[in-house]
């Protein structure tokens, strides 16, 4: 018998450390990087037919270190769009597939438009067809045109390199209400209620697109949501009091008549930070709104004292209407269109479950008619920078000299 040159401890170890190799088979279904295309934004709208999809692909042969992609240039855009339409958006989808040269996949779409005809008539078709879709992102950002969806192909791109970039900018900045498909798809399980920001669009002439009249692309309001489908909208002011309610504020600028003069003072407010809590009484539900905020001193025309505590308490006190006026309009808003937007069943779900389960029957009802708000807010003005009094011209006396 042949004994072995190492102890069987060291063979049993090797043995152990190569029989993981045998799993690795490798990916035989796999596609390669070179024969995908990535949807970077999704376009959705209604049309005689069913359903009319757009997708934004970039062109990996034209995205050319050093070049920029908004004029064009020699070699023209660094992206394309490809419209098809279908019964639903499966068979739009598949049209579109049958003329490119690439698999197309969604693992890179970070943006999902809707127009305005298609969202009246209800997004859980498109709800449907991404929670389906095991590459799409969840946290893509959602947005709701006024017109038709098609507007945003005609968008020029100036200060990004793709369109997809300014909606993404406009999502990470705050500058609007947030809804992602996660925000829609959970809304689903809670009568298909929420916000979505809207697009505008309008003419302008560009400079630097040597003066050309052309789409230009801006944020408008929010569309209000109820059972999936587009009731109404909120204009610029009362989106922004969803934002405080919603505690999504980053850096607001906020313009208050002064006491003394009415003259304008502006100030950047930030550090938002807005709790809701229910409280029950018998057959009254009250809902406390309380939000906090600091305040920055950016700008004044009015001769006000900002040195004087007094005067200063009275611009707080301002601030904090302002923002409390713009809450209850949103809020108003809502409850018109019988849309619990802001989720409030689920705070009194979480802190009375036994009388939610009592109510949520008739709560959309008891939302709009019913259930009242008390709001506070609070801004404090904490910097007021180095100059404390407005900047006047200073005129010299004459001496005769």
């Amino acid at each position: 018998m042949i004994k072995s040159k190492f102890p069987a401890y060291v063979t049993l170890w090797t043995l152990i450390t190569l029989c993981p190799l045998l799993l690795l088979t490798g990916c035989w279904n796999s596609i390669e990087i070179n024969d995908r295309a990535f949807v970077k934004m999704m376009l959705l709208d209604k049309s005689e037919s069913g359903i009319e999809v757009t997708l934004c692909f970039p062109l990996p042969n034209r995205l050319i270190p050093g070049q920029s992609g908004g004029s064009g240039g020699q070699t023209g855009k660094p992206y394309t769009y490809i419209t098809k339409t279908g019964r639903d958006i499966g068979e739009a989808y598949r049209f579109i597939q049958s003329d490119l040269s690439r698999k197309i996949t969604f693992g890179q779409t970070s943006i999902v438009v809707i127009g305005n005809a298609l969202a009246k008539e209800g997004i859980l078709p498109v709800l449907e067809f991404i929670a389906r879709e095991p590459r799409f992102h969840i946290n893509a950002s959602m947005f709701i045109t006024e017109g038709k969806v098609k507007k945003m192909m005609a968008v020029p791109v100036v200060f990004e390199r793709f369109p997809v970039d300014i909606l993404v900018a406009y999502a990470k900045q705050h500058i609007t209400v947030r809804a992602t498909v996660k925000d829609a798809l959970m809304a689903t399980y809670s009568g298909g209620d929420l916000f979505i920001p809207m697009l505008s669009f309008e003419m302008k002439t560009v400079p630097s697109e040597k003066n050309k009249t052309q789409q230009w692309m801006g944020t408008d309001g929010a569309a209000i949501f109820k059972l999936g489908k587009m009731v109404g909208t909120l204009d610029t002011n009362e989106m922004r009091g969803a934002m405080w309610v919603q505690e999504t504020v980053r850096d607001s600028e906020i313009t208050v008549p002064s006491t003394i003069d009415g003259k304008e003072v502006s100030f950047m407010v930030k550090n938002n930070r807005t709790s809701i809590k229910p409280v029950l009484s018998g057959d009254q539900i009250t809902i406390n709104i309380q939000s906090r905020a600091s305040a920055d001193l950016i700008s004044s025309e009015s001769d006000i004292d900002f040195l004087d505590a007094k005067q200063l308490a009275v611009l707080e006190h301002d601030l904090a209407t302002l923002v409390q006026d713009r809450m209850s309009m949103a809020i108003r808003k809502s409850q018109e269109a019988g849309s619990d937007a802001f989720q409030i069943g689920q705070y009194i779900d979480w802190n009375y479950p036994n009388k939610w389960m009592t109510i949520e029957p008739q709560w959309r009802y008891l939302y709009a008619k019913k259930v009242k708000f008390d709001i506070q807010a609070r801004i404090l003005i904490k910097h007021l920078g180095t100059e404390k009094h407005p900047l006047r011209i200073q005129t010299l006396k004459d001496t005769g000299a």
